[in-house]
């Protein structure tokens, strides 16, 4: 029986990569694992007319040990008949290399209450298994007959 090495057949297991092989043309055969960037499709989270801070919600529940990187864009889609203040973005997570929880404000609030009121930003963390990979929003404010609303939008991708 002859041995197919594919880096596509058969396909890998739900978050798993398949190895790739290569050879030199001479019979000698090597494998590695692609350098990349895999995005956790089903840990992402989107939300739109939001109307009040949402509580601690997991982004992965039980996170894989290694380096995790999350990218997170709040933005004003209703703006409030008086005042708002747009909510921050906090994430928290339980590190790799200390054991302990730690906390990071990934977007600070806004009183901008305007449509172009946004924030965006990215963070690589080390991230351990012995608590979930979270964020939740605080300081939304709301003032007049017309509340705030927004949508927020977080990616998290483990780096390999």
């Amino acid at each position: 029986m002859s041995v197919n090495f594919s880096d596509t057949t058969p396909a890998a297991p739900a978050g798993s990569t398949n190895v790739k092989h290569q050879t030199d043309g001479s019979g000698n055969v090597s494998a590695y694992v692609p350098t990349s960037v895999v995005e956790l499709t089903a840990n992402n989270y989107n939300a739109t007319a939001q109307v009040a801070n949402i509580a601690a919600t997991n982004l992965v529940a039980i996170p894989v040990t290694g380096r995790y990187k999350v990218s997170a864009y709040i933005i004003v889609t209703t703006a409030a008949t008086t005042s708002s203040t747009m909510p921050s973005i906090t994430v928290t997570w339980s590190d790799a290399d200390s054991g302990q929880a730690q906390t990071l404000t990934l977007t600070a609030t806004s009183t901008g209450n305007t449509l172009t009121t946004f924030a965006q930003a990215s963070a690589l963390l080390s991230v351990n298994a012995a608590a979930p990979l979270a964020f939740s929003t605080s300081g939304y404010a709301s003032v007049g007959a017309t509340a705030m609303q927004y949508a927020i939008h977080i990616v998290v991708e483990q780096v390999m």
